[in-house]
């Protein structure tokens, strides 16, 4: 069921814009298995073409993007980000598992919720060197294992809440029928305050959260497959289309049927 997933959901409009960018994603090596979902590797070339904005619909998951001259460490953004690409350039990114950051943080990671923060203050490095030997790398393999190295020093220690949140995550990520909290409080044997005080915590923000941005996801790539907003709405376990709507404007910032017609 995992592998039917679409990798580019959260990317909007992967499909109509996917000749502005190569995105390529790459497992961590067994040893950071435990706090990495992956590394995702961005190259775009736009010479003699105008700037172009894509819009993302983040996972719950915190990123460390190094970009020359512009590296830093992202926390869950709540709203669509917007990532503006232009000239010619690359970017070698990290998506943290859910949760597994607050390893390397040592804090709530609700406070990096909306933020931007500098990588220094939590891996000893210096960035101007790192990335000119970074993007010096001319091969992918290379680039990820030079990254490595860094998350491989002084590697903290195994959470296993982490693990218990990634299930409750993954429960949410492959049931489409998960529309409450209340649903994951039965599944799991949790009570809701500790859920979420736990997502908070770790993850940065809520487990209705969580919820609302996958199924998010599920109707962004449904509504640009075509298929019917009504129907969509109670598909998805909303009541009304009114309260889908409202959702959907909430994350995209347009209207289901408004984000329908401009991706025609």
């Amino acid at each position: 069921m995992k592998s039917n997933r679409n990798p580019n959901m959260g990317i909007l409009r992967y499909n109509t814009n996917k000749n502005k960018f190569s995105i390529t994603r790459h497992a961590p090596s067994d040893s950071l298995r435990f706090f990495i979902q992956h590394y995702w590797l961005v190259d775009w070339d736009l010479r003699g073409q105008p700037p172009y904005t894509q819009e993302v619909l983040q996972h719950p998951g915190v990123n460390v993007v190094f970009q020359p001259g512009n590296s830093y460490i992202c926390g869950i953004e709540s709203k669509k980000s917007l990532n503006i690409l232009q000239d010619k350039g690359q970017i070698v990114g990290i998506l943290f598992r859910p949760g597994a950051f607050h390893s390397y943080f040592k804090a709530s990671v609700s406070t990096l919720t909306d933020q931007i923060v500098n990588i220094s203050d939590y891996f000893s490095l210096d960035i101007n060197s790192f990335e000119k030997q970074l993007f010096s790398l001319q091969n992918q393999d290379e680039k990820i294992k030079f990254v490595e190295q860094l998350l491989q020093q002084n590697m903290p220690e195994h959470d296993k809440t982490v693990d218990l949140l990634n299930e409750v995550v993954d429960k949410i990520i492959y049931n489409a029928d998960i529309t409450k909290v209340e649903h994951l409080v039965d599944q799991f044997e949790i009570s809701k305050r500790t859920l979420q005080r736990l997502f908070q915590q770790y993850i940065g923000v809520s487990p209705k959260w969580v919820i609302r941005r996958y199924r998010m996801h599920e109707a962004v790539e449904l509504i640009e497959r075509g298929v019917d907003i009504t129907q969509l709405a109670m598909d998805l376990g909303y009541f009304d289309q009114a309260h889908f709507s409202k959702d959907f404007k909430a994350a995209i910032g347009k209207s289901p049927k408004q984000y329908a017609k401009s991706s025609d």
